[in-house]
């Protein structure tokens, strides 16, 4: 009996184990504490900074989910609604209303959003009542479809079909489904069966399923695992990258949270285990840079992967110890791509109140963005950054 067992154990691992061997090994966890210190105008040639109108009707939270430019169009989620603005800031619309009706997504109901260009409509998936919401781009809703699983975030893999996570996967009997394909009527195309390790447990976790596209490819990371995938929906997806976590390998399996129960009442806190945990926050790639946004020891950090160096790093500004890029162009904050890169366009955001404390710090401030700090109140809405890649 405990040889089946040795024998099942290597048997279900063995993809796994395969597809790290036959991805690009990313050292993480062993160079961690390195940081290095890059000028931002080694990544980009030109930076927009949109300062977004602040009313009572679109007053954000400051966790975005999502920036997007479509059309010379700016849409934004804060995962409570979607947000219209045009270039200059001006804020134009909210993108369907809260609520259990036709047309109406339930508060914090959803992840993100897409942007169907070809249709001109804009797509959400509510979790709560696990429906997929079609709006025109002017928010008139145009049509609404159930599905039978649990919607998180979600990426377009083609011109025809979209991937999207299952977020209940792992609390389901098998085989597990992480990932669903649809078509833009919601109708399944394709599922991926995730590859269940017998010999690990798969904790409580607070991290999200993560895609981003790369030279018009679909990457793809599940929280459970360390290997980033490519994914196009005709056939399995294929490894890429592998996240070495080395010494903090061991703490992956730690839940993020613990809950508790008592009185018919559940109850939820931060696993003080889950300290030297390596979670991910977000994906985004350059040909030159690999950029991976995580959480570890409770801080929000940057690491960018050299792919010429083949080198992991933490990306920092000396200065200030503030993670990104240092903005050599504006004298303004350090720069990731906290909300992605599309189309050779960073995207990113800096709350207010942050700006604010750089202007009393420093008297290097372009004019441009001085400007914009001085006529806004520190309780404003984001300043959304738009950058041109080189």
């Amino acid at each position: 009996m405990k040889i089946f067992k040795t024998l099942l154990l290597i048997f279900v691992g063995l993809p796994l184990l395969l597809n790290a061997q036959t991805a690009i090994r990313i050292p993480m966890g062993q160079n961690i504490d390195k940081a290095i210190e890059l000028p931002v105008s080694q990544l980009v040639e030109d930076i927009q900074f949109i300062a977004l109108e602040t009313n009572a009707n679109c007053f954000m939270d400051r966790d975005i989910s999502k920036i997007e430019l479509f059309n010379s169009r700016i849409y934004i989620s804060d995962y409570k609604y979607i947000y219209k603005f045009d270039l200059n800031g001006k804020f134009l619309r909210r993108i369907g209303k809260q609520g259990r009706g036709p047309g109406e997504y339930s508060p914090n109901g959803f992840q993100t959003f897409l942007i169907d260009k070809r249709n001109q409509q804009l797509i959400i998936f509510d979790l709560v009542s696990q429906r997929m919401i079609v709006y025109d781009l002017d928010g008139k809703f145009v049509r609404g479809k159930s599905i039978d699983f649990l919607p998180g975030p979600m990426e377009w893999i083609s011109e025809e079909s979209f991937v999207i996570s299952n977020l209940n996967f792992t609390y389901e009997n098998e085989p597990w489904r992480d990932f669903y394909i649809l078509d833009r009527e919601a109708k399944t195309v394709g599922k991926n069966k995730f590859m269940k390790q017998h010999d690990k447990s798969y904790g409580i976790v607070i991290y999200p399923p993560i895609y981003y596209t790369y030279r018009e490819k679909t990457r793809y990371k599940n929280p459970h695992e360390n290997i980033i995938y490519d994914i196009d929906g005709s056939k399995k997806p294929e490894p890429v990258y592998y996240l070495d976590y080395g010494k903090y390998e061991k703490f992956s399996d730690v839940d993020d949270v613990q809950v508790r129960v008592k009185n018919n009442v559940g109850t939820n806190r931060a696993n003080p285990k889950s300290f030297e945990k390596i979670g991910l926050l977000g994906l985004s790639e350059t040909n030159a840079f690999l950029f991976i946004f995580y959480v570890h020891q409770e801080q929000r950090k940057v690491g960018v992967y050299d792919k010429n160096e083949k080198a992991f790093y933490q990306l920092i500004e000396k200065e200030t110890k503030l993670y990104g890029f240092k903005d050599d162009l504006y004298g303004g904050l350090p720069i990731f791509p906290e909300n992605g890169i599309r189309e050779d366009v960073l995207y990113t955001h800096f709350d207010m109140f942050q700006l604010k404390e750089e202007q009393n710090r420093t008297s290097g401030l372009d004019p441009v963005l001085k400007q914009i700090v001085e006529s806004s109140d520190e309780n404003d809405n984001p300043v959304v950054v738009i950058a041109k890649l080189k």
